[in-house]
């Protein structure tokens, strides 16, 4: 970036302030919570003068126009206020420990001062704020987008077809002999719906906890969010469903359902707030995927094309449907302090190709993160050779563990790499943490992410 842009600095002279609307998200476990907090954190040390905590903000002359930052007291939000606080407290507490993970949407807002660019009037005004607000939300429900453009009788023939292929036939069994055990024509039975929902539900959570995958269809009924289980998500999958049920039959309601939770989605989430958002970052724990096995790779790999496709220009569902106006969006592999430096290249590399073809649109960007670094990097011996492998310290032990993650393939692996025994990844401690925030939290990388999302408007 360069140190100073004159067009930017024209309108830094014209303009008294800014707020930039960034939305975060990431499927479970990609540590959405951590990162909200290190961006916090490390947005206060900057101001407080450690230029440090975040260098490329320094190396393109930000850090030093940063004068000021404070987190704003909640006022009339209708949305739960994220818990900074407390996230630090646990990450810096005598015996550190991670914050509990989120599964609702959740907001924190910023004011950050900036001294102004170049000479003259800018000078004259004073400085400039930016306000930032920080909106974090499930994953999960980005894949609903898809959900948007289809009925319930196309959408149930493939959701069934999916689950009667790999490693979801073997989790599926009950759903789906409950799903068959009922007549699509037959008059509406509430009793039987409702089991065949919780039956559907059981079935998609033991999909992501049992297995890792992701691509998990409705999203609420993994996340419910602030509205809870609501009559109108008591719907699932139907074998044979008709096109054009019969009136006041078990298809029908399943229909009606469906129907209304794409609108209830729509009025509740896609609209309310995506119209509003104008950056977006969407974490991926690649490793724990690659970790997971083949059928949780592929899983993975299917949400994250979906996911970006929405984010893509040319007649995106983004676009269309909600006239979104999302400008950068940055997709970042996280937990990549469980890879040694010289894989980390690779990592960022096998994350563009899950992406798919939406990979090279300028306003998607890719990257490596580590919101809190809690290894370092290291060499050990294996089979006779040295290998470069990362260390930190693991619940239960003062001696730091060491971790050969292997090779990170750069593109989706062939189907001889899943023969291979892939390794365990330890849960490293986050490290000792100053509680004050004098010298930020360590990082790798999180300074590419804030430079990618926010750089144009600090």
């Amino acid at each position: 970036m360069a140190r100073f842009d004159p067009l930017r600095g024209m309108a830094d002279r014209l303009l008294p302030g800014d707020t930039l609307r960034l939305a975060v998200t990431g499927l479970s476990r990609a540590g959405k919570t951590v990162f909200i907090t290190s961006l916090i954190h490390n947005l206060l040390a900057v101001a407080r003068g450690h230029r440090g905590a975040l260098p490329r903000l320094h190396d393109a002359g930000i850090s030093e126009r940063l004068t000021a930052a404070r987190v704003v007291p909640p006022a009339t939000e209708a949305v739960a206020r994220f818990p900074y606080a407390e996230n630090l407290a646990a990450m810096a507490a005598a015996e550190p420990h991670w914050p509990p993970t989120t599964a609702d949407i959740a907001q924190i807002t910023l004011n950050l001062t900036l001294a102004r660019q170049g000479t003259g009037v800018g000078r004259l005004l004073g400085p400039r704020n930016v306000t930032l607000e920080i909106l974090d939300y499930p994953g999960e429900w980005l894949l609903d987008l898809p959900l948007l453009d289809r009925d319930y009788a196309n959408w149930s023939a493939d959701t069934i077809q999916a689950a009667r292929q790999g490693i979801r036939a073997a989790l599926s069994g009950d759903f789906l002999v409950c799903a068959g055990s009922i007549d699509p024509d037959a008059p509406a039975d509430e009793a039987a719906i409702r089991r065949l929902h919780a039956a559907y539900k059981a079935y998609l959570e033991n999909c992501r906890d049992r297995h890792g995958l992701r691509f998990l269809q409705p999203g609420r009924f993994l996340c419910p969010g602030p509205w809870g289980d609501l009559p109108l998500m008591w719907f699932a999958p139907l074998p044979d469903a008709p096109a054009r049920p019969r009136p006041g039959s078990n298809a029908a309601l399943l229909a009606a359902r469906f129907d209304a939770y794409k609108a209830d989605m729509r009025d509740k989430f896609f609209e309310r707030h995506f119209r509003r958002f104008d950056r977006q970052i969407v974490l991926v724990d690649v490793l724990g995927a690659l970790n997971a096995g083949k059928d949780a790779f592929d899983d993975t790999a299917l949400a994250i094309a979906e996911i970006a496709k929405g984010f893509a220009y040319g007649g995106s569902l983004f676009q269309r449907l909600f006239g979104a106006r999302i400008d950068r969006v940055y997709f970042a592999a996280t937990k990549a302090d469980h890879v040694p430096a010289g894989r980390r290249d690779a990592l960022e590399a096998l994350l563009r190709h899950l992406a798919g073809r939406a990979a090279e649109q300028a306003r998607l960007g890719f990257g490596t993160l580590a919101s809190v670094r809690s290894t370092v990097d290291d060499v050990a011996t294996l089979d006779g050779q040295t290998v470069a492998v990362v260390k930190g310290l693991v619940p239960g032990s003062d001696t730091p563990k060491k971790l050969f993650p292997g090779d990170i393939p750069l593109k989706p692996p062939p189907p001889e790499f899943w023969t291979n025994a892939l390794f365990t990844m330890p849960g490293f401690l986050p490290p000792r943490l100053d509680p004050q925030g004098v010298a930020g939290i360590p990082n790798l990388d999180l300074d590419a992410a804030v430079a990618f999302l926010m750089g144009d408007k600090l």
